[in-house]
């Protein structure tokens, strides 16, 4: 139970330290010096790491039985939903090129 405890409370103050980086980093990105695009990079690198971190500490994959399945899953999910989000982009950003006026 203590072990369980000591994870979750890893977890919360790991997220919270994550989601507060990219707080500030929007809030000041003159105080880190980065433009507009590596802010951007940095706040989805800091989200891909927050849903590790959630899925690690909150959703104990690793302690599942059939681990090898449920990533394999978990992947396949991961892959499906980014190449409609990056297809759904890249779309619309050639929309306005395509466009007859």
């Amino acid at each position: 139970m203590e072990h369980k405890l000591a994870s979750r409370i890893t977890g919360f103050i790991s997220s919270l330290v994550l989601t507060l980086a990219a707080y500030f980093i929007i809030i000041n990105p003159n105080f880190f010096s980065v433009d507009i695009k590596t802010a951007v990079l940095i706040i989805f690198i800091l989200a891909l790491i927050q849903s590790l971190v959630q899925l690690v500490f909150f959703i104990d994959i690793w302690k599942e039985e059939g681990f090898l399945w449920n990533i394999g899953i978990f992947i396949s999910t991961v892959s499906i939903i980014f190449i409609i989000v990056f297809f759904s982009i890249w779309i619309i950003n050639h929309l306005n090129y395509n466009m007859v006026t």
